[in-house]
């Protein structure tokens, strides 16, 4: 690993100096009462599922009277990110005034972003409907939490001096990540065990050592090049799958996806349904894809660790053309109806038996729901990865989640869970 320059100590503290609240609005009781139950709504069900009317009757209002506290439903999604980056920002401040060092200023952090995560559970919203923002505000936002993670990094960085700010930005994304997908990670855990599994693994994921970059050659790692299918039914395929990766499910029209596929309107509907049939196609060709590949490759796995195994299959897959569908998976599922729905999470639920099997029978004092958090985990971060320029662009990216894969699985200060009383 390369060494890291000297560590500026007085770092951290200019990061949370310029933690600003955005344009902070004074919410009465109400208002914030509305903003809170808003935020369970739009976890539960997305933004485009739910009514000013379902929000009202949330809090015993009336959908007009709603209308009294806030101008639309999109200012009440604006109100409930803002909060949630506040929430972060009064953390990370807190962390810094009551830490004694870089190294207890980090725990503290993270001791507060797992009480924060596993008992309130609003920890997808910023990732899932960041999408429905109004451009300037996104621009706002994304700049906001852009220095949370230098923050965070720094923290790294002065806490691990052999770690250079390049690497730490890679490990305190990985680290966010743990807590930004809480909600898949619970399953049937209390919030105390979800709180350890989280914590184990965050501190797993800081402690380990990242490959260094790739040598420059012939064998360098490339990004997948996009082809273009020769079939009018995969070109389509493909151009939903491009586009729903890009803007979501909801925000893409069906003559968009008829153009980048270059055919007509008329061709597409003599293919599919409707939009629908196509998130449908798509979805099923990205549970079906992986369960191949992975059955295939632990069916010539001879005497390889089936978790080595699942690791080195799931970072190829991800990284790879077809991992674009993991994010749509996550974020549009919801609009199918709900049989398609329970039959695709039925199918996905197969795959993440295979990676329940494999870490349990590494560390057999796990229980079948802490082995899923710790393979949610993993899923997460590895779909923040697809969405991410800077992190998907990395060179050697590859190599290093899968270092971070092997951190996330197995860590080290995971205990098994205590016995039922």
């Amino acid at each position: 690993m390369p060494s890291s320059p000297p560590s500026d100590p007085d770092e951290p503290a200019r990061v949370v100096a310029r933690l600003r609240p955005l344009e902070p609005r004074s919410l009465g009781q109400r208002s914030a009462q509305i903003v809170r139950a808003a935020t369970r709504l739009f976890q539960d069900a997305g933004f485009r599922n739910v009514s000013i009317e379902q929000i009202g009757a949330a809090v015993g209002l009336t959908g007009p009277a709603v209308y009294r506290h806030f101008p639309g439903k999109h200012d009440i999604l604006s109100q409930a990110l803002t909060t949630q980056v506040e929430l972060v920002a009064t953390l990370m401040a807190d962390a810094e005034e009551h830490g004694r060092s870089p190294v207890e200023q980090l725990a503290l952090l993270l001791d507060g972003l797992g009480d924060l995560t596993a008992h309130r559970d609003v920890s997808t919203l910023w990732r899932r409907e960041q999408r429905h923002l109004q451009p300037a505000e996104l621009d706002v936002m994304r700049s906001y939490f852009g220095q949370l993670s230098e923050h965070f990094a720094s923290l790294i960085v002065a806490a691990r001096p052999d770690v250079v700010p390049s690497e730490a930005a890679m490990l305190g994304a990985a680290a966010l990540s743990v807590y930004s997908n809480t909600s898949e990670m619970r399953g049937s855990l209390s919030p105390a065990r979800l709180m350890e599994v989280q914590r184990a693994v965050a501190d797993s994921i800081l402690a380990c050592r990242l490959p260094g970059p790739p040598e420059p050659g012939p064998d360098a790692e490339r990004a997948p090049a996009h082809r273009r299918p020769a079939s009018r039914r995969e070109r389509i395929l493909d151009a939903a799958t491009q586009l729903f990766s890009e803007r979501g499910f909801t925000d893409v029209r069906i003559d968009e996806i008829a153009r980048t596929a270059d055919v007509s309107i008329a061709t597409l509907y003599q293919e599919v349904s409707g939009k629908s049939d196509l998130l449908r196609a798509v979805l099923w060709r990205g549970v079906q894809g992986i369960l191949y590949v992975t059955a295939h490759a632990l069916s010539r796995a001879g005497s390889d660790d089936p978790l080595d195994v699942l690791i080195r299959v799931f970072v190829e897959y991800a990284l790879d053309v077809h991992g674009r569908i993991m994010p749509v998976f996550t974020s549009d599922l919801m609009y199918l109806p709900d049989t398609e729905k329970t039959q695709l999470r039925n199918a996905q639920m197969d795959y993440r038996a295979e990676w329940i099997d494999a870490i349990r029978s590494r560390n057999p004092l796990l229980t079948a729901a802490d082995a899923n958090a710790l393979a949610q985990s993993l899923f997460g971060y590895t779909c923040e990865i697809i969405e991410s320029p800077q992190l998907r662009s990395r060179p050697g990216v590859a190599a290093e989640l899968e270092t971070i894969a092997r951190a996330i699985l197995n860590p080290a200060g995971l205990r098994g869970a205590p016995p039922e009383s």
